[in-house]
C-alpha cells in the first residue's frame, strides 16, 4: 500500500454501491468541516462552528450555488469519533450518480479517495479501536451466519484483547519472578527448581492454545470446510452432489466419467458452510481431458479438510476403488456406501480395514434416503475434529495466527529447557521472545505489512 501523510484529509462512500434510499460519503480528517462549509447549506441558516456534535442536519449540498441533492449532514468532533479526527457524514439519496458527484466534490474540495480500511486503519493508529477490534469490524461486515455475527460481536467488545493483556500481564510477572530467582537463586537450593515457573507457563500455553483454536475455528466459518466427494466413474458423485444442493447442478448419466472437471458448491451444515466438491472419477486416464480432471481431482484431495468416499453397493470392489482408497489413505474421511437400495455386493470389511475402520453411511442418493444420517455424521466430525470447543470463534489474520502458533512453540522450548534444568537465563530468553510475539498480535509495535494485511480487506468505506 502507497504510504500516505497521516494528516490528509479522507473520503469515500461508505455504503454499497448500487441504487438505494440513503447513501453516506464519509470524510475524516482536519479538513472535514471546512469542506462540509463550502458544499453544504443548512435549511435553517447557522453557521457551521454552531452545530453541535453527533446531530444531524438537513439541508442542501451544492456546486457553486447549484442544488445537488437535498441531503442530512452530521459532524463528529475529534477524538470522539470513529477514526478519532473530525469526521463528517453527508447523508444523501442512494443514487449510484448522486453519490458520485458529491464524492467528486468532496475530493476537488482538499480530500482524497481513501484507500479500502484506511477509516479503520486510522481508527487503530489513534488508539480507538485495537487491532483484534479492528478485525471484528471486517467480520461482523461479512458475516454468513448468526454464530458467526454473535462471534464477531464478542471480539469487538474487546473479550478477545482482555484475554491477551491478562498473558500478557501473566508473562511480565513470571519475567520479574525470572529475574528475581537468578538474584537470589544462591538461597533456594531447596526447593524444586522453577516449580512455580513451569506452572506458569503451562498455564498461558494452554489459554494460547484456546485462543489458536478459537481463531481456526472462525477460519472454518467465515471461509468454509472444504469436503471432497471422490470415488470410481458411475458410483453417483455427482447425485449425491445434486442432493446436498436440492438441486441439479451437475449432469447425471448412467454413462462412467461424465464429470471431468471439479464442481463447488456451498452449503451451510449448523451454521457452518462448507464446499461440496464434486471431482472426475479415478480410473486410469484414457484421454487429455481425462488426465486434467484426475490431476485435479488429485489436488482437491491433497487440501481437503474431509474427505466423502462414495462407493458402490451393487458392485465388487475394483481396482479403481482401490487407487482411490490409496489416495485418501491418510486423509479424515467417511466411507459412503451409495445405490444401498440395491443388492449388496461389496466387501465393507475390506474398504473399511483399508479406511482404518473408519464410520460407514449407507444412502441410497437416487432414493434420496440416507441423507440425514450423512448430514449428522459430517456434523460429528467438524465437532471433534476441527472445531473442538463450545465457545464463540475469534478472528485474527493468517499473520498473527500464525505469530500466535510461533509463541506456543516458544513457550514448549521454555517448559522444555526447565525440565532440562537449564540454566534460567535461558528461559528467561525463551519467554521474552514469547512476550514480543504476544505484543505484536495485540499490535504494540506492529508494522505496516500486517496492517497492510489487515486493513487492505476491509471495503472502501470503512
Amino acid at each position: 500500500m502507497m504510504k500516505k501523510k497521516g494528516n490528509e484529509t479522507i473520503a469515500a462512500v461508505s455504503t454499497p454501491s448500487g441504487e438505494g434510499a440513503i447513501g453516506i460519503i464519509r470524510i475524516s480528517g482536519d479538513l472535514a468541516k471546512d469542506i462540509a462549509d463550502k458544499i453544504f447549506i443548512p435549511m435553517v441558516p447557522r453557521k457551521l462552528d454552531e452545530f453541535i456534535t453527533h446531530r444531524l442536519y438537513r439541508g442542501s449540498v451544492h456546486n457553486n450555488g447549484g442544488i445537488i441533492d437535498d441531503a442530512l449532514l452530521t459532524i463528529m468532533e475529534k477524538p470522539n469519533s470513529y477514526t478519532g479526527e473530525d469526521m463528517v457524514e453527508i447523508h444523501a439519496h442512494g443514487g449510484p450518480v448522486i453519490l458520485t458527484t458529491i464524492l467528486n466534490l468532496v475530493l476537488k474540495s482538499g480530500a482524497r479517495l481513501a484507500d479500502p480500511g484506511e477509516f479503520s486503519r486510522r481508527a487503530f493508529l489513534n488508539e480507538k479501536i485495537d487491532l483484534n477490534q479492528a478485525e471484528s469490524i471486517a467480520w461482523m461486515i461479512s458475516a454468513a451466519s448468526e454464530a458467526e455475527l454473535k462471534s464477531a460481536a464478542s471480539q469487538m467488545k474487546g473479550e478477545l484483547s482482555e484475554r491477551m493483556i491478562k498473558i500478557k500481564e501473566g508473562l511480565i510477572k513470571l519475567l520479574a519472578m525470572m529475574e528475581l530467582r537468578i538474584d537470589f537463586e544462591e538461597y533456594e537450593e531447596d526447593e524444586p527448581r522453577y516449580k512455580d515457573i513451569y506452572k506458569g507457563l503451562n498455564r498461558i500455553k494452554v489459554q494460547l492454545k484456546n485462543i489458536y483454536e478459537r481463531a481456526s475455528k472462525g477460519e472454518f466459518m467465515a471461509q468454509g470446510l472444504s469436503v471432497v466427494i471422490v470415488g470410481k466413474p458411475n458410483v453417483g458423485k455427482s447425485s449425491l452432489l445434486n442432493t446436498f444442493l436440492q438441486e441439479k447442478r451437475a449432469i447425471v448419466s448412467s454413462l462412467p466419467g461424465t464429470t471431468r472437471d471439479t464442481i463447488e458448491e456451498v452449503i451451510k451444515l449448523n451454521d457452518i458452510p462448507l464446499r461440496i466438491i464434486d471431482t472426475a472419477g479415478i480410473r486410469k486416464p484414457r484421454q487429455d481431458v481425462e488426465r486434467e480432471g484426475l490431476k485435479r481431482a488429485e489436488k482437491k484431495i491433497k487440501e481437503a479438510d474431509l474427505i466423502l468416499l462414495v462407493i458402490d453397493s451393487g458392485t465388487d470392489i475394483t481396482e479403481e476403488d482401490m487407487q482411490t482408497l490409496h489416495l485418501i489413505r491418510d486423509k479424515q474421511a467417511l466411507l459412503v456406501v451409495n445405490k444401498s437400495d440395491l443388492t449388496r455386493k461389496v466387501d465393507l470389511g475390506r474398504i473399511k480395514n483399508e479406511l482404518k475402520r473408519r464410520k460407514v453411511v449407507r444412502i441410497s442418493a437416487r432414493r434420496n434416503w440416507g441423507l440425514p444420517r450423512l448430514k449428522s455424521e459430517i456434523s460429528e466430525i467438524i465437532k471433534r475434529k476441527f472445531i473442538k470447543s463450545e465457545a464463540a470463534s475469534v478472528m485474527i489474520s493468517q499473520r498473527r495466527k500464525k505469530i500466535l502458533q510461533e509463541s506456543m512453540e516458544a513457550i514448549e522450548s521454555a517448559l522444555s529447557n526447565i525440565k532440562k534444568n537449564i540454566s534460567l537465563e535461558f528461559i528467561i530468553l525463551d519467554v521474552k521472545d514469547v512476550l514480543k510475539k504476544i505484543q505484536l498480535i495485540m499490535g504494540e509495535g506492529v508494522g505496516d505489512e500486517i496492517l497492510d494485511e489487515i486493513f487492505a480487506n476491509f471495503c472502501l468505506g470503512k
